[in-house]
């Protein structure tokens, strides 16, 4: 079986990114493997509230115990 080039690869992760925007209020933004993007329709005063709503449009938070790699 061969591999498609690195180049050709289509990554199919989501791409999250969490900010503070205006007065310590935190937005969300999200860009997909097809180059569309969204975002938090309003900001949140506390990142916990932020990501909840992010959640509720398919963000994922992975627990420490979740994690697949093996420290060395």
């Amino acid at each position: 079986m061969a591999l498609a080039p690195e180049s050709e690869a289509m990554e199919r992760r989501r791409n999250w990114s969490f900010f503070i925007v205006g007065d310590r209020a935190w937005v969300w933004r999200v860009l997909y493997p097809d180059g569309t993007e969204a975002s938090s329709e309003r900001s949140f005063p506390t990142l916990q509230e932020c990501t909840v709503d992010a959640t509720r449009h398919g963000y994922v938070v992975w627990k420490p115990e979740e994690e697949r790699r093996r420290s060395v």
